[in-house]
């Protein structure tokens, strides 16, 4: 069963997690920047942590230990989070240098604070920090990118494109009512004739391990990806227990460039699909900068996560393949390709994000053949008065009789008709269609009957003005007054954005309740929402709006001086209190025995045995038991980590 579950997806990126800092706290970052790296620029700290020339500066000037952070968060990580747990477990060994050298890189704000209601902290790198980052890990990419003498064939067909997936899902809820059960999922029925509109199949998805697509059957898998991609886009929503369309978002979303409705697609699907581990945003970080159309060798591809030091499974093709690549193959995206020695080949499909310029063609009885790059905006329009076949990559529309009288006595008119066919046609219309056309319009405004709302304005000067006015044009071709004009039910709320876009609070006087109203709050209220959850390590966090001190620096800047200046001799409790503040903050000491030997260690134990204080040293050659009284001279060593780089 698909069911309605409204669950936010949030992401790990830069602008996110920056939007919760104070501004006294941002500046105290920048301040910050600029002291160690000597930058002075009038960049807000947004724009400078994006700016590569910065990145690298900040690379190129890290101490050894500040870098072996970041490759810890680069490749070890979950999307760049370490709860505290797993980061104390990473560090175990190095604990106290590496979280000194955290430290600093959360002043510079290239690692941010996160933390639960209930006090549980963790740290996060953005995600354009982390690839910047993971740049300077990767060996050059071009012995990944190979050239293929000919097409290699695969056992799955590649989907259409999921925006032709998404515009025949669309006009299905939009031409039929699509109910929802008592609990909020959609009939099996439906489920049926909202399929039948999609490439996507159970192949291409039946490799994502995620626990709601086990629930499905086979058959009701790839409409619950495609679906719940159209909810996070905002084109669909729940009201009154029906699956409607957000007439407004789908009428951007259809008038974005090709190249900007990809990224935004890409970036859902990326964020939820992408399984959490080490190597796998590193290997999409590496697929996102590969050329379209440029053949790539999988194999290599992990040869060079291999080299960067992560260590990949002996099941990683199987996994990427199956986990991710079936799903950008089904969503038309890429291509694929396997030799006869089963090595897996891969491609970006150019024609997913290509301009949209391609025309279509009309036969003399009113077939239309629509290629892949029309636009889709022309396929949604015509939907208006045609019925529409998907069938693999071409659609077949075929002008109805019924849809354009209902579209002729809704106000249009047979010269709009005519006009917009020839627009995106390739060759002159057939003179048939304009008779066609012409004959079923003689009918279409005999009775008219259709539901609409009625606009009224204070004074005739409103439309007055709005006639000058392109934007409001297209809504004042059924004027019945000099104060009041008509506009149908699917303009409603396209005219009320309008009308608030140019400072008018419209009254709504209508008793009934239009399906559109009823969601409450604007659009961003359902922005993001879906139908399918993945539990990520990071649920839960919010960003922690705080600059750290300086780690362990308070701590031994309050120690006395004449324990950290030079080798001394003590009175024996001193000495204790000395060795053991050493030993709470995990700090190497220097001590010299009665033969003038000189040595080093932290002290780990102190305690008294057969009479005698007893201290243990751990350090480089091992562990070192002595009695106190052995020695002569000590002093705690200040470690230079504290104060490289600061």
């Amino acid at each position: 069963m698909i069911f309605i579950r409204k669950v936010e997806v949030t992401g790990v990126r830069l602008q996110d997690t920056l939007e919760n800092l104070s501004e006294s706290t941002r500046q105290a970052i920048l301040k910050e920047q600029s002291r160690r790296f000597d930058w002075t620029d009038n960049q807000e700290l947004l724009a400078r942590l994006s700016d590569p020339v910065f990145i690298h500066h900040v690379w190129e000037r890290s101490s050894e230990l500040e870098r072996q952070v970041i490759r810890l968060f680069v490749q070890t990580a979950t999307r760049g989070f370490f709860s505290r747990k797993d980061w104390e477990k990473n560090t175990a060994g190095e604990h106290r240098p590496l979280q000194a050298a955290l430290t600093k890189l959360r002043r510079l704000g290239l690692v941010v604070t996160v933390r639960k209601m209930w006090s549980e902290i963790g740290y996060l790198m953005p995600q354009e920090i982390r690839d910047q980052f993971t740049t300077y890990l990767l060996p050059d990419s071009d012995s990944a990118h190979i050239t293929l003498s000919k097409t290699l064939p695969y056992y799955i067909t590649a989907g259409r494109g999921i925006q032709l997936d998404l515009i025949g899902l669309l006009l299905a809820i939009r031409d039929q009512e699509i109910p929802l059960t008592q609990k909020g999922s959609v009939h099996r029925r439906y489920q049926q004739k909202l399929t039948a509109s999609l490439s996507l199949g159970s192949e291409h998805v039946n490799g994502l391990d995620i626990p709601i697509l086990h629930e499905e059957g086979q058959t009701g898998r790839a409409l619950l990806v495609v679906l719940d991609l159209a909810w996070k886009l905002g084109l669909v929503r729940e009201s009154d227990r029906r699956l409607v369309l957000d007439q407004s978002r789908v009428k951007q979303w259809l008038n974005a460039e090709p190249t900007s409705r990809w990224k935004e697609m890409y970036q859902i699907v990326h964020d939820l699909y992408v399984p959490t581990g080490k190597w796998w945003d590193t290997l999409t970080y590496i697929m996102g900068k590969v050329p379209v159309d440029q053949w790539c060798s999988l194999d290599e591809q992990l040869r060079m996560l291999e080299k960067a030091g992560f260590v990949i499974t002996e099941d990683a093709v199987d996994r990427i393949t199956k986990e991710w690549l079936h799903l950008l193959l089904g969503f038309g995206w890429i291509q694929l390709g396997v030799d006869e020695e089963k090595h897996v080949y891969w491609r970006w499909n150019a024609i997913s994000r290509a301009a949209e310029e391609e025309g279509w063609y009309v036969d003399p009885a009113g077939v239309i053949t629509i290629p892949p790059l029309v636009p889709i905006k022309a396929i949604w329009e015509a939907s208006r008065y045609c019925s529409l076949q998907f069938d693999g990559t071409l659609i077949r529309g075929d002008l109805q009789e019924k849809k354009l009288q209902s579209y002729l006595a809704s106000g249009g008119s047979e010269a709009q008709v005519l006009s917009f066919l020839q627009d995106y046609c390739v060759h002159p219309l057939p003179d048939s269609i304009g008779e066609l056309i012409t004959l079923w319009a003689q009918s279409a405004r005999q009775i008219q009957l259709e539901p609409c709302y009625r606009v009224r304005t204070a004074h005739a000067g409103f439309l007055t003005e709005w006639l000058e006015l392109a934007d409001f044009k297209p809504y004042l071709t059924q004027m019945i007054s000099s104060t009041e004009f008509l506009v149908s039910r699917e303009e409603y709320e396209e005219l009320v954005a309008l009308l608030r876009q140019y400072g008018y609070e419209p009254h709504v006087l209508a008793t009934h309740t239009h399906p559109a109203e009823k969601h409450g709050s604007p659009q961003v209220e359902e922005a993001r929402l879906g139908m399918v959850r993945v539990e990520r390590p990071w649920d839960g966090y919010a960003v922690e709006n705080t600059f750290p001190e300086q780690e362990g620096q308070a701590q031994i800047s309050a120690l006395p001086k004449v324990w950290t200046g030079h080798l001394q001799s003590y009175h024996p409790q001193s000495l204790r209190d000395l060795l053991k503040r050493a030993a709470e903050l995990q700090l190497e000491v220097e001590y010299q025995l009665a033969d003038q030997m000189k040595k080093r260690g932290k002290p780990a134990e102190l305690r008294v045995e057969m009479g005698y204080w007893m201290v243990t040293f751990t350090g480089d050659s091992g562990k070192n038991k002595l009695r106190l009284e052995e020695i002569d001279r000590v002093r705690i060593v200040v470690p230079e980590y504290l104060y490289e780089g600061s």
